[in-house]
């Protein structure tokens, strides 16, 4: 019997004893050190979760240190009031209210009497496109309907052209009754003539100044309804639409920093100035009828005036607002989705009904009242964009103030974002589907 055999079976036994009670000890240290990792991630993430909104936080910080040059910043947050207005100064951080005012920082237009325009035109002149009926008694070879043509003329039977547009319609008479006189068809004394409007012709006017859309645009143009609609088995017609509040709204309507006071209207080398403040304020309001080629300029203060941000004949009737309310970053996004509907809102609603449309505003007080919301909004007076950034509970104690409640202007954006608690669920629920089929299938 070989002793040194016997010896090593034992120590040989002890030693793979010892292999595998260590191996035994490993697992357990492995499965440690990946909850540990596990951990240690969703700690990470959690601290995350404090960046609620894009963008550095000391960006609040860059904007108070540009000595309140708006040029230069353009970010307000939830502590810095959001004024429109063409000064390089930021609003101050907190705003006092007007005393014995309910409006608070609104400002509001002089609503004395308005001044009645002088030496506006009272009739109507021809454009490109009027038809008028001409009858002429004791002539009727001479008769008949005709349209002022591109070139501003009308063609009469036997007569040679006459020019007619930018004339009122005593004027063509007179200068159609020339026109048979000097031609030998009829005596002076004997030229008896009436001129009949049977169709004002759409007109193309140009509008500048503190509207929203300027530029050329196009009046008085009838639908093919209301063409079909009118037998013409009536003398003369209307031209409703080619009025100055037509122009204005079909340039988008004046912004609130127009002034409606002082709206100048150019045709040739003649200056016309009106005040349309009893549009707004209830008074008696010039009226003038354009014709084609007439310039429309709308003055501009260097403030935005809140009176004028509401429906009206020379305002827009509602605006277009951009929402995204992503409560649940996901593909099917049913639970917090902004119907088309809610995206069309009158003139002068402010930034809390916009967040209210947008489901952004209500829920469980302890995970929705600490949202947040940004307003993209392009500031008219100095062509920037400003973001603008308020807390709903903010929003809500301090809706009453323009600056920190400001009214939405057409093509706005709006952006709602979730609380720290509900970042924290959305990003532990990430971490649990990503670790736990991990888990399952034995990768960690």
């Amino acid at each position: 019997m070989d002793c040194n055999h016997s010896l090593n079976q034992p120590m040989t036994a002890a030693y793979g004893a010892q292999q595998t009670r260590s191996g035994a000890n490993s697992l357990p240290a492995k499965r440690q050190l990946n909850a540990f990792s596990a951990l240690l991630l969703m700690a990470i993430a959690t601290a995350l979760t404090g960046c609620v909104l894009p963008g550095h936080p000391e960006e609040a910080q860059i904007c108070d240190s540009v000595e309140d040059d708006m040029t230069q910043c353009h970010f307000y947050d939830s502590d810095t009031p959001y004024m429109r207005s063409k000064t390089t100064k930021r609003a101050p951080k907190v705003i006092s209210q007007m005393p014995n005012s309910p409006l608070g920082t609104t400002w509001l237009m002089d609503s004395t009497k308005a001044q009645r325009a002088v030496n506006l035109p009272k009739n109507i002149r021809l454009s490109v496109g009027d038809r008028v009926k001409v009858n002429i008694l004791n002539g009727q070879e001479f008769s008949g309907s005709v349209e002022v043509n591109n070139d501003g003329y009308i063609y009469l039977p036997y007569l040679d052209p006459i020019h007619a547009k930018g004339l009122e319609v005593k004027q063509l008479s007179n200068a159609i009754a020339q026109h048979l006189v000097e031609a030998d068809f009829m005596l002076k004394n004997s030229v008896r003539l009436s001129i009949t409007p049977i169709k004002w012709a759409p007109v193309q006017v140009t509008v500048s100044g503190g509207v929203f859309e300027p530029g050329q645009h196009q009046i008085n143009k009838k639908t093919d309804t209301e063409i079909k609609d009118d037998d013409a088995g009536h003398s003369g017609d209307q031209a409703a639409e080619r009025s100055i509040a037509a122009a204005l709204r079909a340039s988008g309507g004046v912004r609130p920093d127009a002034n409606i006071s002082e709206i100048m209207v150019i045709r040739d080398q003649h200056t016309f100035k009106l005040d349309l403040s009893g549009v707004i304020h209830g008074y008696p309001v010039p009226a003038m009828t354009l014709m084609s080629g007439d310039h429309i300029h709308v003055p501009q203060h260097d403030y935005f005036d809140d009176a004028l941000a509401r429906p009206s004949q020379i305002t827009a009737p509602g605006i277009k607002v951009f929402l995204s309310n992503l409560t649940q970053p996901a593909t099917s996004n049913s639970q917090s989705a902004v119907d088309t509907d809610t995206t069309r809102f009158p003139y002068g609603t402010r930034l809390l009904n916009g967040a209210i449309a947008a489901n952004c505003v209500g829920g469980a007080q302890t995970t929705n009242a600490s949202r947040h919301i940004l307003l993209f909004t392009k500031n008219p007076l100095t062509a920037e964009v400003d973001v603008v950034e308020r807390s709903i509970d903010s929003l809500i104690r301090h809706s009453w103030e323009t600056g920190m409640n400001p009214i939405l202007m057409p093509g706005d954006g709006i952006a709602c974002y979730d609380s720290r608690v509900t970042n924290i669920r959305e990003i532990a629920r990430s971490v649990t589907e990503i670790f736990v089929p991990a888990t399952l299938v034995e990768i960690l």
